[in-house]
């Protein structure tokens, strides 16, 4: 397809100078494009872009950081980046400055871009799918942010309407497999370049990136929680994972460290007990149906290990299977079955009915405890003596009001349906 391949081809022939060979296995290409020779000045982008170099430096990141570069450049840059890449590396790709979408297609744009018709726009940007597949290519672990959610610089300078060319913001974009993709806000809007040295979103992603104790995940959440005050709910950040495992940047190799093992107890003569029934979910409250299946097709929705087609295979459910809803991540449902299995469902086939529980009758405590556990899934910290109780206030995010709380269309769904249910039957 167009425009990156073959750049990187010519810049291939081109490039003459040895590589470096580094024993690092965390690599990381950060760049950021803030002089624009024919469109808008952004006077934050290349100072975020320095900024993120120098703390993924302080975590011993191998960087390779390019600022207010041309197209030709960045390909050279990323060609070092590819070149140095191996399987066993964590490599992570940062992005402050514009950035235009055509249709599903992202491009950033370097300092030299320019163009009034869509031909000549994409031709002097750079598709960000293909930088990313050429990563996800050469590493085993992949973490691309991108800061680069600004106006649409082209939207007055255009010869021609482009009705694929979006106005603001960028495409949503999901990476392959092992790729995390973190987006400064929601897909199709813009993000705020910032009026001091930082935009909200690099500020915030700065101010946790060091922290050895969370993996990206619960740094992102972190983050957002930051950008959403700053902007008064007006920027919202946003991301897309097929992580099968942790990574945590600021941990030797990405790796998590893991909880020290307890001591394997001695064994225990054998004796004869009872058999014992198996563990059951009294308070289960099913809220949601599979429903929709194609009756010509396999007859079943899969029950995956993970966010993504080719994750393991659990189970299968049929047709009417209910559900209990515990998280969303994209167009993925994170549910439990009756019978206690859990793991991930696409959306498509999964709809919401209202609370049901496996009991014979649903109990307030029972509907408390539901209500409740889509709080404590978003980060919310427990104030009272019953909630602490129940639900841990670990990895919580202390000063997060339930009014703001980022509840999923679905989970808020959820929460009033067993509102209902709880004042239908007096609960107090």
């Amino acid at each position: 397809m167009l425009f990156l391949r073959p750049f990187f081809l010519v810049t291939l022939l081109a490039l003459s100078l040895p590589v470096a060979v580094s024993s690092k296995d965390r690599v990381a290409l950060v760049l950021g494009n803030s002089d624009y020779a024919h469109l808008g000045y952004l006077p934050n982008a290349a100072q975020d872009a320095q900024d993120v170099s120098d703390a993924l430096r302080a975590l011993e990141f191998e960087v390779f950081e390019g600022i207010d570069l041309t197209r030709k450049q960045i390909g050279r840059l990323v060609f070092r980046v590819m070149s140095r890449l191996d399987e066993d590396d964590l490599a992570l790709f940062y992005y402050a400055g514009h950035g235009v979408q055509f249709g599903s297609q992202n491009y950033i744009l370097p300092v030299d871009a320019t163009g009034t018709t869509e031909e000549t726009v994409q031709k002097s940007a750079i598709r960000l799918q293909s930088i990313i597949k050429d990563i996800e290519q050469r590493a085993s672990r992949n973490v691309v942010i991108m800061d680069a959610c600004r106006d649409n610089p082209f939207a007055q300078g255009l010869d021609e309407p482009l009705q694929s060319m979006g106005a603001t913001g960028l495409a949503e974009l999901k990476g392959g497999l092992s790729t995390f993709v973190a987006f400064a806000t929601e897909p199709g809007l813009a993000a705020s370049d910032g009026a001091g040295r930082n935009s909200p979103f690099t500020g915030a992603l700065l101010r946790y990136i060091n922290d050895e104790e969370k993996d990206v995940h619960e740094l992102m959440r972190k983050v957002r929680y930051d950008v959403v005050q700053e902007t008064n709910s007006t920027q919202t950040p946003w991301e897309s994972s097929s992580l099968l495992k942790k990574i945590c940047l600021a941990q030797p190799g990405g790796h998590c460290a893991q909880p020290v093992s307890l001591p394997t107890p001695a064994p225990q003569p054998e004796t004869t007990t009872p058999a014992q029934p198996q563990p059951q979910w009294p308070d289960l409250v099913l809220t949601h149906v599979v429903s929709g299946l194609d009756p010509n097709g396999d007859g079943f929705l899969a029950l995956r290990a993970g966010t993504y087609s080719g994750a393991v295979r659990l189970a299968k459910m049929t047709e009417g299977t209910r559900l209990q809803f515990l998280g969303q991540d994209g167009v993925w449902f994170h549910v439990r079955t009756e019978t206690g299995l859990e793991g991930w469902a696409h959306s498509n086939w999964i709809r919401f009915t209202g609370a049901q529980t496996s009991a014979a009758q649903t109990t307030c405590e029972a509907l408390w405890q539901q209500r409740n556990a889509y709080f404590h899934q978003r980060g919310y910290c427990f104030q009272s003596a019953r909630g602490q109780a129940a639900f841990s206030n670990q990895n919580c995010i202390p000063g997060l009001s339930a009014a703001n709380v980022p509840l999923s269309s679905a989970e808020r769904a959820a929460v009033s349906q067993i509102k209902a249910q709880e004042r239908a039957m007096g609960c107090p």
